[in-house]
């Protein structure tokens, strides 16, 4: 079973198992895509020897009862309530009563007389959940007639939805070629691991055409690693462990699972510390030339004064005063940097120690502000006031103060000469 890699919400993954592949080509079938990390894989060896059987599959896909003639073993799967649909797609030339899901599996089983023969192919694959049942319906029946049908494959579909969130098609192909007379020779070709590669992507542009009418989430047949994305795919559990799980009991692939998400989730926190390192870097470089521009130097020659908002905003009047450029950055917990050429940093100087001295010139007066705007408005009106208070001592002479010392009274006559 190959189930591709998805990132979106529902998976798109398109799951093959072959039947009847003997146990070698199965370890290198499961080494080369494991090397090449095209997708999960799993492939198993479903040959008779092991007890597999297409009617048994066909009847479980289905959701009916059909009795393996080969054997003698009548498979009952009515109560899988999950089928809402189920359908057989056949090839040109291909005689009716395979329409009959029960005739075209037993004709298959009795034309295989190999004790390890690969009677059939079967495909899982999830369906977009944004699409209605009729669209899904439509999506399925397209692919099959583009890859398989219009190849000389029968196809039998039936579609699963447990209401879950999960809704998923099963489908089983054969594996000879046919005629009106029914089954003829097998056509090795289709075995070619080429055709996977090509069923994957014909199943993403399907999907894909059926979502572009309803949605803009997309699929993406290529594994992983071919679109660039640094996560690693987790393991099909199967109905065995999906039955185990649901009863709260772990199992051994549900617990690499755990493990597997929890690496996943350290790539993308990675992958997203690595992105906000990107573009804060883009961010610093704008400011930079912003700045640059605005002050009119290169950054090399740019010196840099913080203080906390109130006092950058009356240095910034004071400094448009005097025609001196700076640039102002964002606010950071009130606290502003305000940025000027080096060659002005006697003059910036200059004016913070005149505004340090007007807060002491208030303070001094009795005056307590609670901000730098407020103090340079008290130290103008204060100012002011001094002015005022020398203009007028200038303009009105002080009157000369009465003599207030106590004469003595002269009695004696003057001396005649």
């Amino acid at each position: 079973r190959l189930s591709a890699a998805t990132s979106l919400p529902y998976s798109n993954s398109l799951s093959i198992s072959f039947r009847g592949i003997n146990a070698i080509t199965c370890l290198f079938l499961t080494a080369f895509f494991r090397l090449k990390k095209m997708c999960q894989a799993l492939l198993t060896n479903s040959s008779r020897s092991a007890g597999a059987s297409c009617v048994a599959k066909a009847a479980y896909i289905a959701g009916e009862k059909i009795k393996n003639e080969r054997d003698g073993v009548t498979h009952d799967y009515r109560r899988k309530h999950e089928v809402v649909h189920e359908e057989i797609l056949l090839p040109a030339g291909a005689p009716e009563r395979f329409r009959e899901r029960s005739v075209l599996w037993n004709a298959t089983e009795k034309k295989e007389t190999r004790k390890n023969s690969q009677t059939a192919r079967s495909i899982d694959a999830a369906l977009p959940r944004e699409l209605s049942r009729d669209e899904q319906i439509d999506l399925v029946r397209n692919f099959v007639a583009q890859n398989f049908t219009s190849k000389g494959m029968c196809a039998d579909f039936a579609i699963h939805d447990k209401q879950d969130g999960n809704p998923h098609v099963h489908i089983l192909l054969t594996t000879r070629r046919v005629n009106a007379n029914g089954f003829t020779t097998k056509d090795r070709s289709w075995n070619d691991k080429a055709l996977l590669e090509q069923w994957r992507e014909s199943w993403a542009d399907w999907c894909n055409h059926k979502l572009y009418f309803v949605s803009d989430e997309r699929i993406d047949h290529r594994s992983y690693k071919d679109q660039g994305i640094d996560k690693i795919p987790t393991v099909h559990l199967g109905a065995g462990a999906c039955a185990i799980e649901k009863k709260g009991k772990k199992t051994d692939r549900g617990l690499l699972n755990l493990q597997i998400e929890i690496k996943n989730t350290k790539y993308k926190l990675d992958s997203i510390q690595q992105e906000i390192g990107k573009i804060t870097k883009e961010h610093r470089d704008l400011q930079i030339k912003f700045i640059e521009e605005e002050v009119g130097c290169p950054y090399s020659e740019l010196a840099m004064y913080k203080d906390k908002g109130d006092f950058i905003s009356v240095l910034k009047f004071l400094l448009q005063r005097r025609s001196i450029p700076y640039s102002v950055t964002e606010p950071v917990n009130e606290w502003q940097k305000l940025v000027y050429a080096k060659k002005n940093y006697d003059e910036v100087n200059s004016v913070i120690e005149n505004m340090n001295k007007a807060k002491e010139y208030v303070f001094d007066h009795g005056y307590y502000p609670p901000d730098w705007n407020e103090i340079l408005k008290t130290y103008i009106q204060l100012r002011k006031q001094e002015d005022q208070q020398k203009q007028q001592s200038v303009e009105t002479p002080e009157k000369p103060k009465p003599d207030t010392t106590v004469k003595s009274k002269n009695t004696s006559k003057p001396l005649r000469h």
